[in-house]
């Protein structure tokens, strides 16, 4: 019998962290986010473009993801956050730029704008929104549209997750179609498995 390679070996463990990492995103994601991710407003995302070529459901689940991911690497250095204020405001930070070319006059303003829109959307999503989230919310757009710089932990750990997805959004732009309440979650986490192929599908499920 042989035995497996050094080599095999390695990536079957990255494999299996990998695949550990993912399921504790989605079940810390059903857990904390639920309610949003199966809200009207979160099936409307899936219609509304973003950053050109992706929605803002799928920046929001970028955003999400990334920002569950630094945590847990955080978490390994017994450097705690806050995970759902991480979720609620990773989920929420975004969702006041829904119907933007009915409520904003430009980019502009929409940029400067959406941030206190989403809040007005998280309020009504989330009862008694604590006030940790609220900032998150209002704060991460920083360095950038006026915004105020974080103020907490987790408030950075988002503000940096959103840069990074932006640029996710331009590179990969949009691979889902709109679905139905049930389909959301796992098209949230379930996308990435699609990548390799993107070139057969993209055309399918990209918004214009």
């Amino acid at each position: 019998m042989k035995l497996p390679s050094a080599a095999a070996a390695g990536r079957k463990r990255l494999q299996k962290r990998r695949k550990k990492r993912k399921d504790r995103i989605r079940k810390d994601l059903e857990r904390y986010g639920g309610r949003i991710l199966h809200s009207r407003e979160m099936q409307k995302a899936y219609h509304q473009t973003h950053h050109t070529r992706s929605t803002v459901a799928e920046h929001t689940r970028r955003v999400a993801e990334n920002s569950l991911a630094i945590c847990y690497a955080l978490d390994k250095l017994h450097i705690r956050t806050d995970i759902p204020a991480i979720v609620t405001g990773s989920l929420c930070h975004d969702l006041g730029i829904l119907d933007r070319d009915e409520k904003y006059d430009s980019n502009r303003e929409c940029y400067h704008q959406h941030p206190t829109d989403s809040l007005e959307v998280a309020r009504k999503l989330v009862d008694d929104l604590p006030e940790k989230t609220a900032d998150i919310i209002e704060r991460h757009m920083w360095p950038h549209a006026g915004a105020k710089a974080p103020n907490s932990l987790e408030a950075a750990v988002i503000t940096v997750a959103d840069k990074a997805a932006a640029v996710e959004d331009f590179i990969w732009g949009s691979r889902v179609k709109p679905v139905g309440f049930k389909e959301t979650i796992q098209n949230i986490h379930n996308i990435r498995k699609g990548n390799k192929h993107r070139s057969k599908t993209a055309s399918g499920g990209r918004k214009a």
